[in-house]
């Protein structure tokens, strides 16, 4: 008969453990520490030094010497004699043995993990079949968990775009669209003058830079300084609040000065001629007036008039597609003035309330431009009942200084009815709309304050002062400001 391996390896092991229980390991009989060690060496040099002592003095030495002798001759004895500690022996007699004893364990454990490992593989499949079920059991749970991940992402997506966005009032657009200039010229202009506890000249010249640095312009800026003085002088006024009011009151009679709404052909086709440099947002604003007069009940029509500049015709077709309006485009390179001339009458034959035309806006060929506009104008003039209705001049506040130059260029060319002035969210300097009416003697029309279809308003000059000048607190006034659709 075989032996059972398993019985064979216990009886094994259970005589290492008995070979280390009865085995006494062996231990020195007098194992020396080290003072006992140092105790002997002294004893040898103290006998050393006595033998040496007698031999150089002779007879005459001879007490010192013996002494000497003796006193190592006794330490050798003490160090040689004195009983060991047992429990010393013991304790390393202990460690030896448990040393031992913990080898003949971890060897037993060695021998039944080999055991176990060579009866599993013994019952287990081969391991071709174990791998392929694997990466066929992590393939499942990879799918498992992308679909859910897929529908926890699709849950929060729908959760997201259920909720709708928090619908703002249009007043509430255009505080946060004149927030930067708010924050830099109103406010640097209200620091100084309420935070002034004297009113003299010095007050004066720093509203003045303050003023300029905000693009209001030399004119506008020297008209309110001098009714400022004056009103100083004549009235004695001594608390700043009061001439905090009637810096806002000068503006706000600045911009209601040349105030006048659209202009609109009551008995069929209006006409607008945009104008203004590339690079302004003009093609941008001919869509967000389309989408207003549109969502206002009107049919709009676009005209690609800019048929100089690379893309612009695709540009405005891209647009007018977003706005949904109709755009009637010819080549590129082709002549603005035969576009213009089959855009108006393409208007009136679909019963068209409103043509806006796009044009170029080639500043550095100045002269090109001009016979190019002229021509365009009056083929309007000519086609049209009463046309152009307004000759809208785009310019970008971002631009400050050089939005007034640009537009006393635009001037010279065409007779501007209206302006347009965007991007009044990008900038700290929204005193261009000052500067800029006061040398055009034209109204501000429409203003821009963002990138959406409905971020383009019709101006409003109380409306606008009163954003303007809000303080911070009064963010969430109600307004009946008009929203444009």
């Amino acid at each position: 008969m075989s032996e059972d391996p398993k019985i064979t390896e216990k009886s094994e092991n259970k005589e290492i453990v008995n070979t280390v229980e009865n085995k006494r390991v062996p231990v020195p009989e007098k194992p020396w520490d080290e003072a006992r060690v140092v105790v002997f060496l002294i004893g040898i040099c103290l006998l050393i030094e006595g033998l040496l002592i007698f031999y150089q003095a002779g007879s005459s030495q001879v007490l010192v010497a013996s002494v000497t002798g003796l006193g190592g001759l006794v330490m050798m004895l003490m160090a040689w004699l004195l009983p060991f500690d047992i429990e010393q022996l013991e304790e390393v007699d202990e460690e030896i043995i448990e040393e031992k004893e913990t080898k003949a364990i971890s060897e037993e454990k060695k021998v039944k993990l080999t055991q176990e490992v060579k009866s599993e593989q013994q019952t287990t499949a081969p391991p071709e079949t174990k791998k392929a079920e694997t990466k066929e059991e992590v393939t499942e749970k990879k799918n498992l968990e992308t679909k859910k991940e897929d529908s926890s992402a699709t849950s929060e997506k729908a959760e997201t775009e259920s909720k709708p966005e928090p619908e703002l009032s249009w007043f509430q657009r255009l505080t946060n669209g004149l927030a930067k200039t708010r924050t830099g010229f109103i406010g640097k202009l209200k620091k100084l003058v309420l935070g002034s506890t004297k009113i003299d000249d010095d007050l004066i010249d720093e509203i003045e830079e303050t003023l300029f640095e905000a693009d209001v312009g030399v004119k506008t800026t020297e008209e309110v300084l001098n009714n400022l003085r004056k009103k100083v002088e004549e009235e004695d006024i001594k608390d700043s609040k009061l001439i905090y009011d009637d810096l806002r009151n000068q503006l706000r009679n600045k911009l209601a000065k040349y105030t006048e709404p659209p202009r609109m052909n009551p008995n069929g086709l209006t006409v607008f001629i945009i104008i203004g440099v590339n690079g302004v947002g003009k093609t941008t604003t001919i869509a967000k007036l389309a989408n207003k007069y549109k969502k206002d009940g009107k049919k709009v029509i676009l005209a690609a008039g800019d048929t100089f500049r690379a893309a612009a015709i695709d540009q405005i077709g891209i647009w007018g597609e977003r706005a949904g309006v109709e755009v009637i485009r010819g080549q590129e390179g082709g002549d603005p003035g035969a576009l213009v001339f089959d855009a108006i009458h393409a208007a009136k034959k679909r019963e068209a309330e409103l043509l806006i035309i796009d044009t170029a806006g080639r500043m550095h060929v100045k002269a090109n431009l001009m016979a190019e506009l002229n021509k365009v104008m009056k083929i309007v003039q000519k086609e049209s009942d009463g046309g152009p209705h307004e000759i809208f001049l785009v310019l970008d506040a971002t631009t400050g200084q050089n939005a007034v130059q640009q537009a006393k260029q635009f001037n010279e060319i065409l007779p501007i009815t209206g302006l347009i002035v965007t991007k009044l969210d990008g900038t700290a300097k929204g005193g261009v709309l000052f500067a800029v009416e006061e040398e055009l003697n034209a109204p501000v029309k429409f203003i821009g304050v963002g990138e959406k279809m409905e971020d383009l308003m019709p101006f409003d000059p109380e409306k606008f002062l009163e954003a303007l000048f809000a303080d911070e607190t009064d963010k969430k006034k109600e307004s009946d400001y008009k929203v444009v659709k």
